[in-house]
């Protein structure tokens, strides 16, 4: 079977976080870490190794993935933009996989099967890029998968525009996968962070539901 890895990005600056100075990284969603859930689901989707890339607070960020089944590559020149970080993940894995799924560190509500998903339809197509359709969003999202074939081009990209320009390069070779579910919210505010633990809880509980279900008193 082809091998794939995931390339979680987490070496952003989070400026526009808190005016304090905390990383929204580093901020927590019910006991852990908004990195370590991200990392979590794609560990959980069990399609390849999950590199995490670092920048800002590298030895924080890797101290709240401790005990993760992850692979951690810094990027000195993170604040340079994403491009620096993504072609760090993709250089410390190039000869080793056929394709990277790229995703973001600062999205804890990712689901696994989103990965799943994304793979299995690189799989079915064999299109060097695939990119996920969520639910009511034509939006660029995350996970998005890009083959050995560009990455070269991955690694040519500057500043922090991330891979939008090599999706749009030919859109002959982009396959998407659809889901029937949003997209899992980025966390760049503080707002976001109430949004996301909001919904985080409440997926925890409907999943209760369906585990453990009322007991029928009729």
């Amino acid at each position: 079977m082809s091998r794939i890895a995931v390339i979680l990005l987490a070496a952003g600056q989070s400026r526009r976080f808190s005016a304090g100075g905390s990383h929204k990284l580093l901020a927590h969603v019910g006991t852990s870490a908004v990195v370590r859930h991200s990392a979590q689901s794609a560990i959980d989707s069990g399609v390849g190794e999950v590199l995490v890339v670092t920048g800002a607070c590298a030895a924080e960020v890797t101290i709240a993935l401790r005990g993760l089944n992850v692979r951690i590559a810094h990027e000195p020149s993170f604040a340079d933009g994403m491009a620096a970080s993504l072609a760090r993940g993709v250089q410390t894995l190039q000869g080793s996989v056929d394709a990277v799924l790229v995703s973001l560190g600062d999205q804890p509500g990712m689901r696994p099967d989103a990965y799943r998903r994304v793979a299995a339809r690189w799989r079915e197509t064999a299109a060097p890029i695939v990119i996920p359709r969520y639910a009511g969003s034509e939006a660029p999202a995350h996970p998005v998968l890009f083959g050995a074939a560009v990455f070269d081009e991955l690694c040519a990209l500057s500043g922090d525009v991330g891979a939008r320009s090599v999706i749009a390069r030919d859109v002959s070779r982009v396959a998407e996968a659809a889901f029937d579910w949003p997209a899992p919210r980025d966390v760049d505010t503080l707002e976001d962070l109430a949004l996301v633990h909001a919904e985080l809880t409440d997926a925890s509980a409907e999943q209760n539901r369906e585990v453990h279900p009322p007991p029928d008193h009729a």
